[in-house]
């Protein structure tokens, strides 16, 4: 519900509850009303927020999206150290798609590659640095697996990884998350070229 009065701000500094407030009701936006309803207006509308607020902590919407599902997407870092790349790979593309599924993850992730392919800078800002911290749980996932000697000597990880990304993906962008046996039947394909002989 809107505010009748606007929240305090901190300046550059975060004020915790403003903070919060701005990323709950972009998250409430997002189940609304999808990406396209979302505005920084929209949410300091919602928020009680002052719009310099809001940019003073975000450029733009995208940043303030990413940020949501960096927040709501902690889970999936979460995650129990199998013994075995299929295993692990296995359980957190499984995590990974319930998440997508069940919490504004699947939308939010949906709207920042949207906006990346609109603005040059957010592209730019995906590519360096939103897309380095997901590739990186993952990364350490196949060198864990290479030093198990898993993998064939020489494989190129950040090819794999490109491969394991594009396959979720395409099952995001398409709303195809609810294939979930197909999870297991990519991995089987991925590390049958990949696998130690």
């Amino acid at each position: 519900m809107p505010q009748n009065r606007t929240r305090s701000s901190t300046g550059a500094t975060r004020n915790p509850q403003t903070h919060q407030a701005i990323l709950a009701s972009t998250i409430e936006i997002l189940k609304e009303a999808g990406y396209c309803g979302v505005s920084i207006e929209s949410v300091a509308r919602r928020a009680g927020a002052s719009k310099p607020t809001i940019y003073r902590w975000w450029p733009n919407k995208a940043a303030l999206i990413a940020e949501v599902y960096e927040c709501e997407s902690e889970q999936v870092r979460q995650f129990p150290a199998l013994g075995s790349l299929r295993d692990d790979l296995s359980f957190l593309l499984h995590n990974l798609w319930r998440v997508w599924r069940s919490t504004i993850c699947g939308e939010a992730f949906r709207s920042v590659i949207a906006e990346a392919q609109l603005d040059p800078h957010t592209l730019a800002q995906m590519k360096n640095e939103f897309m380095v911290r997901r590739r990186d749980m993952p990364r350490q996932l196949l060198e864990s697996a290479m030093r198990r000697g898993e993998l064939a000597e020489g494989v190129d990880q950040e090819l794999l990884l490109d491969m394991i990304f594009g396959f979720c993906w395409y099952r995001l962008l398409t709303e195809q998350l609810s294939a979930e046996r197909d999870i297991d039947a990519f991995i089987d394909l991925l590390l049958s070229g990949a696998a130690a002989r």
